[in-house]
């Protein structure tokens, strides 16, 4: 079984239910469809004019039956979720109308019924742009327990028969934090590879913190937050079996065992890791886009961590597969 249908069979065991914000997009309504037809999960689509979104199916041939229609509407949402929002926005200075208004926007609606435990995870950005993902997320959702930072992963399918990757890997972060310092990185990592154990269950972690240099083979305080970041890392999964860290990393000693053997003897992740920590957002980007154009990766994301709920954003060029699959990753996050 290869890992998209591996992840959508997981998908299916949790049962959940799925809000899709942007039901006025043909590619959300036939990813509704896909989720619905298929047993994945259930799914709600959320609008101010549900007949709108009812011709725009019909008239790409999008059969709705048994997706949840609803209209946007407060009393939907939980009271108290709505008054701490409501109060929370209050301390940043917008008044009670203007923080009851946002809700009218899907996105934000959308979150709430997530906060307010009417469905198990929210997917968006196919139309929405990541900054506004984000926001809505950090105004109506918050950060987990524990964690600072919001950030982002890839999941990197490698193509059949690839040298060097025979299963899936994941990327952090390539879309959200330009230059994180160390405990951002620390942060980072920890949502990754908490992410990575349930996408991957059974699956030994090997964590790398990737970098120009391998073990002290340079020297640069550039490199300073990157060692400082794996060993806060170590230092919190400590006696944790199946779980090894280490950092710093040339992408080489990360991922080909006769290099890791001459440049970091005795690690237990040079030449076999499978999550790849980018010391920032200019190494990450470049890092997944190479990986996708030139090694015939399948990138899938970028998938948002960090949050306290299952929140995910979707590239803007994403297709209605690539929004099923977000989905189910999503509900393995639950």
């Amino acid at each position: 079984m290869n890992i998209k249908n591996q992840i959508l069979e997981l998908a299916k065991k949790v049962k959940g239910k799925v809000i899709l914000p942007e039901s006025s997009d043909v590619r959300v309504l036939k990813a509704a469809q896909m989720l619905t037809e298929d047993g994945i999960c259930s799914v709600v689509l959320p609008s101010d004019d549900i007949d709108a979104v009812k011709k725009n199916a019909a008239t790409a041939g999008i059969n709705l039956d048994g997706v949840e229609l609803i209209k946007i509407d407060r009393a939907l949402l939980e009271d108290k979720k709505i008054e701490e929002f409501v109060d929370a926005r209050a301390k940043k200075g917008m008044n009670p109308e203007e923080a009851l208004n946002l809700l009218k926007n899907p996105v934000y609606f959308s979150m709430m019924y997530l906060k307010s435990g009417k469905c198990d995870a929210c997917v968006c950005g196919a139309v929405t742009d990541t900054a506004d993902v984000l926001r809505a997320g950090i105004h109506v959702v918050g950060t987990a327990e524990g964690i600072k930072l919001i950030s982002s992963y890839f999941l990197m399918i490698p193509p059949e028969k690839h040298k060097v990757a025979k299963e899936s890997v994941l990327f952090a972060d390539c879309g959200v934090n330009p230059d994180p310092q160390a405990l951002g990185l620390k942060d980072i990592a920890v949502s990754t590879i908490g992410n990575f154990q349930k996408l991957f269950p059974g699956r030994e972690v090997n964590a790398a913190f990737l970098s120009f240099s391998t073990k002290g083979s340079a020297k640069n305080k550039a490199l300073d937050k990157i060692t400082e970041a794996a060993e806060l890392v170590k230092k919190y999964y400590e006696g944790k079996d199946g779980i090894n860290i280490d950092g710093e990393l040339q992408f080489d000693a990360a991922v080909m065992p006769e290099v890791g053997k001459k440049k970091a003897p005795g690690s237990k992740v040079a030449g076999k890791a499978n999550i790849f920590i980018f010391p920032d957002l200019n190494a990450g980007n470049i890092g997944y886009k190479m990986a996708e154009r030139y090694g015939g990766f399948q990138a899938i994301g970028p998938l948002i961590q960090g949050l306290a709920l299952p929140v995910s954003d979707l590239s803007r060029g994403c297709n209605a597969d690539d929004i099923c699959l977000a989905s189910a990753i999503m509900l393995l996050q639950k």
